[in-house]
């Protein structure tokens, strides 16, 4: 007698609760399933930001910043990075000169307020199971007038070499990536081997990134001034990363309508990974701008002309349809 076929495979697939990190689904801590594709996602520590790549930083991939002037807000983004990786209990690998400034002064989360937690607790009747995956955030907010303490650290990995080379950074990068194959492996370099000696070497340096940047658990950021590199290299660096933003800064003017921003965030290229369908995305530029406690990207929006000179003619004509005076038939 034969044996009944098994029954064919359903295609349904858990997602989990939608803005909460599921670990049934991918494993890593900090990481969800992305809407357009298949692949795990995890935040960039900023929200806006995130909504702006496709709610979230694909893993596998890296986020190029190209600083167009002297690289004043650029930091903040890294440091958002950072502090996103160790909130989530990332491995956080730190390279570059300016790295170990930002590690003294990373921004602190902010803690929902214990009393309205308390309070939905006694008033929400849910199973424990689901309630687990609501009080798992995936992206968080965080105060840049309170620093972290030095014992949240203890994730980081701070690269320090006197005399760096191209083929040390990447095996160090390497031994990092093999040593925590079941965490996520967030990378910082801030400008490595800059100024550029030897294009050929710069360029060999970064397609060797790219291979270790493509293993599943990597997510890496990168930040360079390109009006300080060739056309050539910039071309070259664009071709290599997923995620590509340029931040400029804005001149301090009183009278500029743009007086309420610091800079604007050009969105230059965004990869289609792992997905046949082309997602939308508004790829206007945006605006930031650093409070005393927060960083706000957003886009920009002119004040309506209040202006009391602005007068209307006297001798409009007049919209009541029962006078037909000054209508020419």
């Amino acid at each position: 007698m034969m044996a009944s076929p098994p029954p064919p495979s359903s295609g349904f697939r858990k997602l989990g609760i939608t803005g909460t990190a599921s670990k049934e689904t991918s494993g890593l801590k900090g990481t969800r399933l992305s809407l357009h594709s298949t692949l795990q996602q995890t935040s960039s520590g900023i929200q806006s930001l995130d909504l702006l790549l496709g709610n979230g930083i694909n893993l596998s991939s890296s986020l190029f910043i190209q600083e167009l002037d002297r690289g004043e807000y650029s930091p903040v983004f890294a440091r958002h990075f950072i502090s996103e990786g160790i909130t989530h209990g990332h491995t956080v690998v730190c390279i570059g000169e300016r790295v170990a400034s930002w590690l003294d002064n990373l921004p602190k989360p902010i803690e929902q307020n214990t009393d309205m937690q308390a309070q939905s607790e006694d008033t929400l009747k849910i199973a424990w199971r689901y309630k687990r995956k609501i009080q798992s955030r995936f992206s968080h907010s965080y105060d840049l007038s309170q620093q972290r303490p030095p014992e949240d650290l203890t994730t980081c990995r701070l690269y320090r070499n006197s005399d760096p080379s191209y083929e040390d950074i990447c095996h160090y990068i390497e031994n990092v990536v093999q040593e925590n194959q079941d965490n996520v492996v967030r990378i910082v370099l801030d400008r490595p081997m800059f100024p550029v000696a030897d294009e050929a070497a710069f360029l060999r340096f970064h397609y060797n990134l790219r291979k270790i940047f493509a293993q599943k658990n990597v997510v890496t950021l990168c930040l360079y001034p390109t009006k300080t590199l060739s056309d050539s290299l910039t071309f070259h660096l664009n071709q290599l990363y997923n995620y590509i933003l340029s931040v400029e800064s804005l001149p301090r003017d009183k009278k500029s309508v743009f007086k309420d921003y610091h800079g604007i965030l050009h969105l230059v290229k965004i990869d289609n990974m792992c997905t046949f369908t082309m997602p939308i995305h508004d790829v206007t530029d945006r605006f930031f701008k650093v409070q005393r406690k927060k960083f706000i990207i957003e886009k920009m929006h002119l004040p309506p002309d209040l202006s009391e000179t602005v007068s209307r003619s006297s001798n409009t004509p007049s919209a009541n349809c029962a006078s037909s005076k000054g209508i020419d038939f």
